[in-house]
């Protein structure tokens, strides 16, 4: 679950930082243009916006009937810096605890002779992740965690930051344990989960 709010928290923050970017570039832009650009829903850029209104980071001006145009404040300027900052700080730390752990994992399974690697989950760690795999000249593919054909790669990681222990649950009946790789980072639990029956 950390993994995961860690991940949204990040996102969300990625979208904050484009959208002001974009009011500082052109005021004149359109919500559901922004919307699509950043592949979020329209109700959710709306959302956005009126919390930077409220927060102050930002200002609203009726153009016409049917046009708002979006100003940034200086609060909206400093918050703005502060953000990428603080984004760049975290996908540098991100990048690096990725490379570290992943480089460590490929060691270990260059050490057992397993070459062939699949990935489950796309994104930021999969590719991380892939670029470490070259250099450590292991043949990795990234594959959908529904996929049948996977007794013939020698070793599953799991690269899904978005919900890694619903990917781990779901493999690890399919993987066997020694063969399920997962990165610290993502703070996967191999625990069963126990439910107790109510009396």
């Amino acid at each position: 679950m950390a993994a995961f709010q860690d991940t949204r928290e990040h996102t969300e923050q990625k979208v904050m930082v484009h959208l002001l970017t974009e009011i500082e570039r052109n005021p004149s832009f359109t919500q559901r243009g922004l919307a699509s650009e950043l592949g979020i829903a329209l109700g959710l850029m709306n959302q956005y916006l009126k919390g930077c209104v409220t927060k102050g980071w930002i200002r609203a001006s009726q153009v016409s009937p049917r046009r708002i145009a979006y100003f940034l404040t200086p609060e909206g300027f400093k918050e703005k810096s502060h953000m990428v900052t603080s984004y760049l700080a975290r996908s540098l730390t991100f990048f690096r605890d990725a490379r570290t752990q992943c480089d460590a994992l490929f060691k270990e399974c260059q050490r057992k002779g397993w070459q062939k690697i699949a990935f489950v989950g796309e994104g930021d760690l999969a590719d991380i992740a892939c670029l470490v795999a070259q250099g450590a000249g292991l043949d990795v593919l990234v594959i959908h965690r529904e996929a049948d054909n996977l007794k013939v790669f020698d070793a599953v990681l799991i690269t899904d930051v978005v919900n890694p222990q619903a990917t781990y649950d779901f493999l690890k009946d399919k993987v066997t344990f020694d063969r399920l790789l997962i990165l610290d980072l993502l703070h996967i639990s191999r625990m069963p989960c126990v439910t107790k029956e109510v009396q």
